[in-house]
């Protein structure tokens, strides 16, 4: 089957929804300790998600330099709420839509194609 279908890409690359997911959670640590902190943390987590999304979306998802900013800025936003609520709401499912497209495919509508797939790898058995 030459023309298989897969999921369809996620918006922003895997490695820009690690960089929101991953400094969060490390910085909730902060959030939680010392409540005074808490404006500065989040300012500081917004704009490290906010960099490392615009450079992975440009350098390595080959977006334009308009696109990479704009997704820079709402992960960035997405990361620097406080609390690691927001970042893990947006970023685990990002992740794993990342891999579900890396990994599966659909299957084509109808049952035909199915049963020719499975006539063919029985073909392979006998």
């Amino acid at each position: 089957m030459s023309d298989e279908r897969r999921v369809a890409a996620p918006p922003i690359h895997p490695l820009a929804a690690l960089a929101t997911l991953a400094p969060d959670s490390f910085f909730s640590v902060f959030e939680i300790l010392d409540p005074f902190l808490l404006l500065f943390t989040s300012i500081i987590i917004g704009l490290l998600g906010f960099s490392a999304t615009t450079l992975v979306q440009h350098n390595v998802a080959k977006d334009s330099w308009g696109a990479a900013i704009a997704k820079g800025l709402v992960m960035g936003i997405v990361a620097g709420v406080p609390y690691p609520v927001a970042g893990t709401i947006v970023g685990a499912p990002l992740l794993v839509w990342a891999g579900v497209h890396q990994w599966i495919r659909l299957p084509e509508p109808g049952n035909r194609p199915l049963l020719e797939d499975q006539e063919e790898n029985n073909e392979h058995y006998d």
